[in-house]
């Protein structure tokens, strides 16, 4: 049995009275060795078997009993991921990080909600974890940029390394689409046979093998990544696989080792409409995450600071703490929440009321940062400022509701991690059946209405041949990407555009009401 050892402050205690009960609290617990608190430190230690409790439990038997463990939260960034299986193996690869109590990560924002104890775990562990789950964390680093900043310019990233694959993949295919209209539409009149001299296979592997190289790479990590470092299978499984089957089953072909045709423009062609629609997906999030972006760029930049002899000095807006004194012009924006401390004028409150008609103040009335001053000159002393005004929390309790997945998006989840390991069984399934029985199969298939076999059956392909064919289109067309991001992506859109409009919603389970 593997033991973990937790450290907690712990808050509330008053006696000798108030140790003992937690002690006796925790120890109920199936699971915990000992639990030892002390009331003159105010901490206690946990020994537990993460097996059979968890740490949230632990947390939650402390609750119970009237106390409060200390515990910090965090969003955290998330490069990398392509599924909804994605986000589940970076929450479980940070829930099982000791110390960590809760672990959400949602894939339509790319963000990892994380709720963990700081006396066992720090910001760098729970990077490290998601590194070693084979994804990139947007790390919070010293320097002028905001967090938001750092994510927003990591989205920027990935959406031109998106294009850019696009259009290099377009570019070696667009070949590929005059070949198969030719082959389709023309009977193969147009195409020739050799081209300068090279057989027309070879100019096929010509143009697919740098799109597999370039454009498959990306999904040939990540599928080593989920298999090996997590042992899942994600929608990259299938691309992989899919793409690879046709890519290899062409060069064996065309190396004489089996005869049959080949099939570089299936292999290529399906790299570039999965990246397009990659593309397509990152600047869907971008444009998404812009409304959200847009409430915090209505907070003021600066601030205007009145000392007690009257000198005014403009400071940036993250260097005004609480009690400073500011002077609000006609038109500017109140920096940060506060009291009318002289002065009177107009308030548009609009941003957070939604009613359009200014709010008169004067001394002694509450303002809110971010508000318009119609016409007076205000003195205003800062009550709240930086992540406790109104406006942060608003978009806070919007960046939560995101992250809070109905029970719907739940069940897409779980569906998603049994589907890609089906879809290769089904495939793998079918394709054998279609090589031992392909006689049996064609004459029931055959006579089905609206039905017809691929490429006219194994009777025109090879057994063979046409059972990886079966297989290849089995596992291509099962990729789950809508499965997984569309309700995340309906919660995060929804959310956002409520907040504009002066509506919260706590959480995506709050739409299904």
């Amino acid at each position: 049995m593997s033991t973990r050892t937790t450290h907690l402050d712990i808050r509330g205690m008053s006696c000798a009275n108030c140790s003992q009960t937690i002690t006796a609290a925790l120890e109920s617990l199936d699971g915990v060795r000992e639990a030892t608190v002390n009331f003159a430190t105010d901490e206690g230690s946990v020994e537990y078997d993460p097996d059979t409790v968890s740490l949230a439990a632990i947390y939650a038997a402390i609750e119970d009993a009237g106390y409060e463990a200390d515990r910090a939260s965090r969003s955290i960034g998330i490069t990398d991921m392509s599924c909804a299986n994605c986000a589940e193996t970076n929450e479980s690869a940070l829930e099982e990080t000791p110390g960590v109590i809760d672990a959400d990560v949602n894939y339509a924002t790319d963000e990892a909600a994380v709720e963990y104890n700081p006396d066992d775990v720090s910001l760098s562990d729970l990077y490290g974890a998601i590194e070693r789950a084979g994804y990139t964390p947007v790390r919070d680093e010293a320097g002028d940029e905001s967090d938001q900043e750092r994510r927003d310019a990591a989205r920027q990233a990935e959406l031109r390394k998106q294009r850019r694959l696009t259009i290099f993949g377009a570019v070696l295919s667009a070949p590929f689409l005059l070949f198969l209209a030719d082959k389709f539409l023309l009977g193969g009149a147009l195409v020739p046979e050799t081209v300068f001299g090279i057989e027309f296979g070879w100019l096929e592997f010509l143009l697919a093998t740098p799109v597999q190289l370039v454009l498959g790479r990306p999904f040939y990590v990540n599928s080593y990544n989920a298999l090996v470092k997590n042992r899942r299978a994600n929608m990259d499984v299938l691309i992989a696989l899919g793409s690879s089957t046709a890519y290899v089953y062409s060069l064996v072909v065309l190396l004489g080792l089996l005869a049959g045709s080949t099939y570089f423009d299936t292999a290529a062609l399906i790299l570039v409409f999965i990246t397009l629609g990659n593309y397509l997906e990152a600047r869907s999030k971008g444009q998404a995450g812009e409304a959200l972006r847009k409430l915090l760029e209505m907070e003021a930049e600066t601030a205007t600071l009145v000392d007690d002899e009257g000198n005014e000095e403009e400071v940036p807006l993250e260097d005004v703490a609480v009690g400073d004194r500011m002077k609000v012009r006609p038109g500017e924006k109140i920096p940060t929440d506060g009291v009318v401390v002289d002065g009177q004028s107009a308030v548009d409150e609009s941003m957070v009321t939604g009613e359009s008609v200014p709010v008169e103040k004067e001394a002694d009335d509450e303002v809110i940062g971010s508000t318009i001053n119609e016409n007076g000159v205000l003195t205003v002393e800062a009550t709240k400022v930086g992540e406790d005004t109104a406006l942060q929390g608003i978009v806070q309790t919007v960046k939560e509701a995101q992250s809070r997945q109905p029970e719907i998006q739940n069940l897409a989840d779980r569906i998603s991690a049994y589907f890609v390991p089906a879809v290769i069984l089904n495939a793998t399934f079918w394709g054998l059946v279609w090589f031992l029985f392909p006689g049996t199969l064609a004459g029931f298939v055959g006579a089905l209405p609206l039905w017809g076999l691929v490429g006219g059956g194994p009777a025109a392909l090879s057994t063979f041949e046409f059972a990886v064919v079966v297989f290849a289109s089995s596992v291509l067309i099962a990729c789950p990407c809508a499965l997984g991001l569309a309700t995340p992506a309906a919660t995060m859109v929804g959310t956002t555009l409520g907040a504009q409009n002066g509506v919260l919603f706590k959480g995506g389970d709050v739409l299904e009401r």
